[in-house]
């Protein structure tokens, strides 16, 4: 508590105020909860199926279990840290996503076989727009108050929420506890994240290091790190389809994916001295230039698993355009789209740049034509930039002058309506790691960012005491010929000198200082 807080009886007042009436408000949401049957879209199958496996799905949230945090009264009783958020009940929202028949997800294979997060399902559905699908909120809510088996639980706003109190005095948000379980401010101590004297007041209280869940923290790590830009094993590599087989009729009219993806469809270029079009075998004859991309959907959540690494090859897109004579008098701006319908940024155009420069008909993936998951027969990609720029299917790239076209970084820079990580990384480990005190541990992981965006990597950081200090590795010190366009892998070995639970911290840095929005945790369980 501060100083001069504990002068201000008043405004003590109105935070008891605010408090009490969140809590009303959360006692009048639970008993407005309809007494309705099961919910299919929370639980699949039957009512009597669903009733009888009610006790394995859901734990009772009166529970107080800590999880990935220690056993102490304020992560067991205050916070109840382990018996809240998504993954408290679902252990792969993938398998909750899927249960429903007849139901088809964009999002049909996730890669490095991670458990699906609310952090993935959350940038596309966060916003209410049309190409990301129903509000998040909505489904949520709906699934879950509308379900019989979650009011058996006992659950409420709490099983799913956090109060967050790190704005001004007295402005107090209710947040998702998956947005909020790994901040400092965890607890009640919004502005304890580098003020000595709160964490000294803290610390007197028990709390070691000023941290209410309890965490263990490594100031000094003993850490070996190596970088590399290694590829990502074709298994692994994720898969959305905006179409696809099971798709037979788009607006009210026949839609054919093998037509989609046909090997006879050509690719056009339109806004040049000498408009045509190319076949894939014409494209084939032409010369290849062999590159590897890291490929990351536009909307892929904090640490999460849409990205890969893929070696391919194809025709860069300004040697077709010489083909074609140049471009036309004042062009300056550019569109594509795909025999799916798919546009590179609907409904404006882009700047002409991001299909002139570092821009490529991608032929093959991993040495292989692509497969219909990977945009076939020919795919439009542009290095750099985010995935919704890669084209699937390509059938035109056309040029034209335009004096509005988007001058923006991509949607990288916005919170709303869907969240953009252009500097991001992830954990190939899931959460609850274990390791042995003076015994080495090898976690391993990635990093990118969308450098046409933002800027180049220059290093990778990790933090061992909740984000107090990192530990920065320098690129340009291990990755020689750094390819800016690729991911940077690491391998960090660790030898964890005390027992303990760890937030070990991960984040990014480009060349112009600019850092991951929120760094990405990893929860490791260290025993004697």
């Amino acid at each position: 508590m501060k100083a001069q807080e504990s002068k201000g009886t008043s405004r003590l007042l109105v935070a008891v105020a605010v408090m009490a009436a969140v809590a009303a408000l959360a006692l009048a949401l639970w008993g407005c909860a309809p007494q309705a049957t099961t919910s299919m879209a929370a639980t699949g199958g039957d009512a009597e199926a669903t009733e009888e496996a009610a006790p394995s799905m859901y734990p009772d949230f009166t529970d107080r279990t800590s999880g990935n945090f220690n056993d102490t009264f304020s992560t067991t009783d205050m916070l109840n840290a382990g018996n809240r958020g998504c993954n408290a009940c679902h252990e792969d929202l993938w398998d909750v996503m899927n249960m429903k028949d007849g139901y088809k997800h964009i999002l049909t294979h996730v890669g490095y076989d991670k458990a699906l997060t609310y952090q993935d399902c959350e940038p596309c559905h966060r916003g209410h727009t049309a190409l990301t699908g129903p509000y998040l909120g909505d489904l949520i809510h709906a699934a879950h108050y509308g379900s019989k088996v979650f009011q058996e639980a006992n659950g409420n706003c709490w099983s799913c929420h956090a109060m967050n109190s790190a704005g001004g005095q007295g402005d107090y948000q209710l947040v998702l506890w998956d947005d909020f379980y790994d901040e400092p401010a965890l607890g009640g101590y919004p502005n304890i994240d580098g003020n000595e004297m709160e964490q000294a007041w803290v610390d007197s209280r028990g709390f070691f290091g000023g941290f209410v869940n309890g965490m263990t923290q490594d100031e000094a790590p003993a850490i070996d790190v190596k970088l590399d830009q290694a590829v990502t094993d074709h298994d692994d590599v994720f898969i959305v389809n905006n179409w696809g087989p099971e798709v037979t009729e788009k607006n009210g009219e026949p839609f054919s994916f093998d037509a989609v993806c046909s090997e006879e469809n050509t690719v056009s270029l339109t806004g040049v001295k000498n408009p045509r079009s190319f076949t894939k075998a014409e494209l084939l004859a032409m010369p290849q230039t062999e590159f590897t991309m890291a490929l990351a959907c536009a909307t892929n959540g904090r640490g999460g698993s849409l990205v890969s690494n893929i070696p391919m090859s194809g025709v860069s897109v300004a040697y077709l355009i010489e083909q074609c004579g140049g471009l036309a008098d004042g062009v300056n701006a550019v569109n594509a789209t795909g025999y799916d319908g798919w546009q590179a940024f609907p409904p404006m155009n882009l700047e002409a740049s991001t299909y002139t420069e570092n821009a490529y008909i991608a032929l093959k993936y991993y040495g292989e034509d692509l497969s219909q998951d990977d945009g076939a027969p020919m795919t439009l990609v542009s290095l750099g930039n985010p995935g919704a720029r890669q084209v699937k299917h390509i059938k035109s790239i056309d040029f034209t002058q335009d004096e509005a076209f988007f001058q923006g970084p991509m949607m990288a820079e916005s919170d709303e309506p869907s969240p953009s990580y252009p500097i991001n990384g992830m954990w190939f480990q899931e959460d609850g790691v274990t390791a042995k005190v003076g015994e080495p541990v090898t976690l391993t992981g990635a990093v990118y960012s969308w450098n046409r965006v933002v800027g180049d990597l220059a290093s990778v950081n990790f933090s061992f005491d909740m984000g107090k200090t990192w530990q920065d590795v320098k690129i340009a010190d291990q990755v020689t010929d750094f390819d800016p366009f690729q991911w940077v892998t690491y391998s960090l070995d660790w030898t964890p000198s005390k027992a303990g639970k760890y937030q070990v911290k991960l984040q990014a840095t480009d060349v112009n200082g600019v850092q991951t929005k929120k760094p990405v945790t990893l929860f490791v369980n260290v025993e004697e």
